[in-house]
């Protein structure tokens, strides 16, 4: 991956993330932290099956068009399998903290990460047909609210923070 890009990409999910924190009035909690990293080729492989359950799940909207409804995008039903992967990269203990001993937070951020520069990409894209501009641009809100998504999850919002950013 071009560093150029991959910084853009980590610039956004950074800035993101920094206005979220703003809009809801929170610093940066103990669940955000990554205190534990995961083995490299463990951390390598589980990043590469999000991956891939992203272009999975994409493409079979894509075919699909099952979760378009009018000209909105429901974002949470295209990625069911990669958000609940996420999910369990971020566990939480019986009493709602996070799970330290088996939470896989760095794997959540490389992908958020990833995620950002793929945003950047599709920001960039400049196709010539019709048809490919709205196939690149439904990915591109689609993925820019995926960013949003996991990065509620990667701060440990709750719902009524969560509503407060969607509103302002």
């Amino acid at each position: 991956m071009d560093d150029a890009l991959a910084l853009a990409g980590r610039t956004l999910v950074q800035e993101r993330i920094r206005g979220i924190r703003k809009v809801v009035g929170r610093r940066l909690g103990p669940g955000d932290l990554v205190l534990r990293r995961t083995a490299p080729e463990v951390r390598r492989h589980l990043f590469e099956e999000a991956c891939e359950l992203y272009w999975n799940e994409m493409s079979w909207e894509e075919i699909t068009e099952e979760e378009l409804v009018g000209d909105e995008e429901l974002t949470e039903m295209i990625f069911p399998g990669l958000l609940a992967l996420i999910d369990a990269f971020l566990p939480r203990a019986p009493n709602g903290e996070p799970d330290r001993d088996r939470e896989r937070r760095d794997v959540a951020h490389d992908f958020l990460d990833w995620l950002g520069t793929r945003l950047v990409k599709l920001r960039e894209a400049r196709p010539e047909s019709e048809h490919e501009r709205a196939r690149i641009r439904r990915q591109r809100d689609v993925t820019d609210a995926l960013v949003d998504i996991i990065a509620f999850r990667v701060c440990s919002l709750r719902n009524e923070e969560i509503e407060a950013y969607q509103s302002a």
